[in-house]
Parts: C-alpha cells; structure tokens; sequence
C-alpha cells in the first residue's frame, strides 16, 4: 500500500514532491526559454533543457516506483544507460554548442550552426581548437559511458538497447561532422582545399603533423579563394 498510517502519507507526500521537484524546474526553465524569443541561438537552449527535462523525469520516475512499487525495478534499470547517454549529449554537446553560439554572435556575427555543420568559409585556431576540445571532452565522455555500462544489473530489452545505440550513433555521427567541417574550414583558412583532410588516414605522421599544422599555422588576415576571414566579417557587416 502506498501508506499505512497518516504520518506514513505525510512523509511519502514529501518524497513525491522532492522527487518531481527537479523536473518541474525544468519545465518552467522550458516555458521561460520558450516565451522569450529574443534569445540567440535558442533552440540549442531548449533542445539541452529538453534532454535535461527527459532524463530528470526518468530519474524521478525510477526514484518513485523505487520507493513504492518496486515491481518494475528491472525494467527502468535497462534504460539506465541510454539516459545516462541523453545527459552526457546535452552537457557535451548541447550546451558548449549554445554558449559557442553566444560567443561567435558577439565575436563574429556568424551563428555556431554555420561554424559547425557548414563547409563554407573559414575559421580560426581559436575556433579549431575549442571545437577540438569539445570533441575530446565528448569523446572521453562516451567511452567512460560505455565502459560504465557494464556496472548496472539491468535486464536488457530490445528496445532500450536499440535505443541506446541509436542514441550513440546520433552523438558519434554528430561529433564526427562538427570535426570534419571544423578541419575543413581551418583548411579553407590557410587557403587550401578542404580534400586535404584526407591527409589524416595517413597512418601516424599524417594525424599528427595535420594536427599540430591546422593548429598553429596562422591563417591569412586577407580574403583567399574561400572567402573573408572569419574575424572580420563581424567587421564587414556593420559596413554593409
């Protein structure tokens, strides 16, 4: 039974409303993005405070049925995982792409969308190098993941493990477009086609001295064949 004593509904009430009270901050953090329109780059931000609402609400569930009805016990531990992939792909990727959002638009006037999943134009070291960051940070993020799987006693279904890895697949397949554009564009930058990213399957000497070239290698302050350099079109903008 849910409660035996009065005192018992009391305390269960209080757990109840502890265990939603994340998620209903979540909603109105939601409403809140949704109503003001004016906020650059807002759908990254309702798209991370969606994935954030999705996982805290699994979480608060699980803490529910936990407590008292523990017959499903085994069926939200098989989703586990896959939620767990959800949290990592807003903090990893969701939100460092809003906050980059923010900063291109303030810096360049150029969106984080068009920095990202675009190979037109050009970008500098300083983006080539967060970008690279992100993409390690998330990268060590899934392995930890997967690594991590292994520690929870669930049982499997078909579906949470079809989603799961669908989950997976649309983070890896994410990342590894955001680099391959940003690898491009950084070639773009020092005014040579973006083919030469090919230049990376070359075992060993080829990664490494493509890294440490795209790196440091100064691109030039004048407009090339690709386009104006991408610390003045915020520049070039206002001009126009």
């Amino acid at each position: 039974m849910f409660c035996n004593t009065e005192l018992d509904c009391y305390q269960n009430s209080i757990k109840i409303a502890y265990f939603i009270s994340e998620p209903l901050i979540y909603i109105c953090f939601l409403a809140i993005t949704l109503y003001l329109k004016n906020i650059p780059g807002r759908y990254w931000l309702i798209s991370f405070i969606g994935c954030c609402l999705a996982t805290s609400l699994f979480y608060s569930m699980y803490a529910i049925q936990s407590n008292f009805f523990s017959t499903y016990s085994a069926y939200y531990q098989a989703y586990f995982p896959t939620t767990r992939f959800i949290s990592k792909f807003a903090i990893c990727i969701l939100l460092p792409v809003f906050l980059l959002n923010l900063w291109c638009l303030r810096i360049f006037d150029i969106s984080a969308a068009n920095i990202l999943f675009s190979w037109h134009g050009r970008v500098t070291r300083r983006i080539y190098w967060c970008a690279t960051l992100l993409n390690t940070v998330m990268s060590i993020s899934i392995i930890y993941g997967l690594i991590d799987i292994g520690s929870y006693p669930m049982e499997e279904t078909w579906v949470s493990i079809g989603l799961m890895y669908l989950i997976l697949l649309v983070i890896i397949g994410l990342l590894f477009w955001m680099n391959l554009m940003i690898t491009i564009k950084r070639w773009h930058d020092l005014n040579m086609s973006g083919w030469m990213t090919l230049c990376f399957l070359v075992p060993y000497v080829g990664s490494i001295g493509c890294m440490i070239y795209l790196g440091f290698a100064k691109g030039k302050s004048k407009a090339n064949r690709f386009g104006k350099a991408t610390f003045q079109l915020n520049a070039l903008t206002k001009d126009a």
